[in-house]
């Protein structure tokens, strides 16, 4: 076999191995979180604490403080999964190639031009800009497969917490305390996405995503 041709067959070698130990790797930080998933689909066949607090006559009064700790645990969880299936970098959605695509290509004075006529005005234009270079920047960042483990484990007490408060809520028990452990919990939950680095920067690359339809007036549709 001639020289350049075993060159190009180590380097598919490589490049699906590659692949096949980046799949592995997702697959098995998922899994970690698949326990966590187990116990919060628990508190969810239960209707949720946000459930519970409103088939509760002492608790129905302090319903927003039920659905704001059901939303911290599936922001949780979303997040989780977000670092698990981000290891080797943010992927390039639509939005990211489209526009860094026309900012390379067209420039951005040219591109904003096009944009306005399009319908998007200077705050939308901004964010689409403001999210190009951000996923560019990003597109190969690299997390450690160690320090998300250590994160998952970090989420643990937290999720049981919630599981034990739910079952104490459909058990009768105690109502006093429970909005107390409601309040406490929901603290607890504040300070570990504030603190724990790789869910911060979970939260903050997130926060970079622009949500809205953004494919309205998009190539005059």
């Amino acid at each position: 076999m001639k020289p350049a041709v075993l060159l190009i067959v180590f380097v598919l070698f490589v490049s699906v191995s590659s692949s096949w130990a980046g799949r592995a790797e997702i697959s098995a930080c998922l899994k970690q979180v698949t326990p966590l998933k187990t116990q919060r689909d628990q508190v969810a066949e239960l209707d949720g604490i946000w459930g519970l607090f409103q088939k509760t006559a002492e608790l129905q009064d302090n319903s927003a403080e039920a659905v704001n700790l059901d939303k911290k645990i599936n922001s949780i969880l979303f997040h989780l999964d977000y670092l698990c299936n981000t290891t080797d970098g943010i992927p390039f959605d639509e939005l990211a190639d489209y526009v860094s695509t026309s900012l390379s290509e067209k420039g951005e004075e040219k591109f904003k031009k096009e944009l306005i006529i399009l319908g998007k005005n200077e705050a939308q234009i901004e964010v689409w800009f403001k999210f190009s270079k951000f996923a560019v920047a990003n597109r190969y960042r690299v997390l450690d497969p160690q320090r998300i483990s250590g994160t998952i484990q970090s989420t643990h007490p937290l999720i049981k917490k919630y599981l034990e408060l739910a079952e104490k809520i459909n058990g009768k028990i105690d109502k006093v305390s429970v909005l107390q452990e409601t309040q406490d919990l929901t603290k607890q939950i504040d300070n570990f996405l504030e603190i724990d680095p790789y869910m911060s920067q979970a939260i903050h690359e997130n926060s970079q995503i622009p949500y809205a339809d953004w494919d309205e007036n998009y190539g005059g549709s």
